[in-house]
């Protein structure tokens, strides 16, 4: 089970109360030592490079700042997000989404491959606040929508090794160019191959690296290659 922020986290957090609500819903009470470490960065409004293997609570670590970010529901479009690799973990995303912004109001859009077209037209229709694809699909989405992303303000890229390793990086480029130049970027690994450190330079601003249970050379290497990440060693 994935954990959450502890009453006193949430107050120094500063948290607003159907955040809180869904969290102490949920009933998580300590905080994994990933979340401890990204949820206040990314609630500063950093780029964060977060290092952590599967089942250490990272979810919550980009969904509760997401919530807290949207605050509310909107009609401008859709204001996050969030990019998984499978089927199976947007799903999981979906329904971890729901559960913990249950009273935040906010309405989520799933765009996947192997569901009807046309009922993801009609969800994006709709303005979602939220929008949990898959590349593929969500880049033929767009395309068939010439739909331009330009509201969203929050992205996440969940498991992005293997995003790069299943061969989306392609995908990923003509997602980006959608967005509009201002939003925060949150980025979820367990690895940090060549490809995505790359992709890290380019396509983040000023990013802080928070690594967990991971070999500290993963940090020389973004340091060598210049992408100026400050390193959060696990403890720090």
């Amino acid at each position: 089970m994935e954990a959450a922020v502890t009453t006193k986290t949430v107050v120094t957090l500063g948290l607003s109360y159907p955040v809180f609500k869904g969290i102490m819903k949920k009933g998580y009470k300590v905080p994994t030592p990933i979340q401890r470490k990204t949820i206040p960065a990314i609630l500063r409004g950093r780029d964060v490079v977060a290092m952590a293997r599967t089942g250490s609570g990272k979810t919550a670590c980009f969904l509760i700042p997401m919530f807290e970010r949207l605050k509310a529901p909107s009609q401008a479009g859709a204001r996050a997000l969030i990019l998984s690799p499978t089927r199976e973990l947007a799903l999981q995303t979906l329904k971890f989404t729901k559960e913990l912004g249950k009273f935040t109001g906010l309405k989520t859009a799933l765009i996947l491959g192997g569901d009807k077209m046309e009922d993801q037209f009609a969800a994006l229709h709709e303005n979602p606040d939220i929008i949990i694809a898959t590349p593929g699909r969500l880049v033929h989405v767009a395309v068939e929508m010439k739909l331009k992303l330009h509201t969203v303000e929050y992205v996440v890229f969940d498991e992005a090794d293997r995003l790069f390793e299943m061969g989306f990086a392609e995908q990923l480029q003509e997602i980006i160019a959608r967005l509009p130049d201002c939003h925060q970027t949150v980025l979820f690994s367990a690895t940090l191959p060549k490809l995505l450190v790359e992709f890290a330079r380019a396509g983040l601003t000023e990013p802080m690296l928070i690594r967990l249970d991971v070999e500290s050379k993963l940090s020389e290497q973004l340091k060598v290659r210049g992408t100026g990440v400050p390193a959060v060693a696990p403890g720090s």
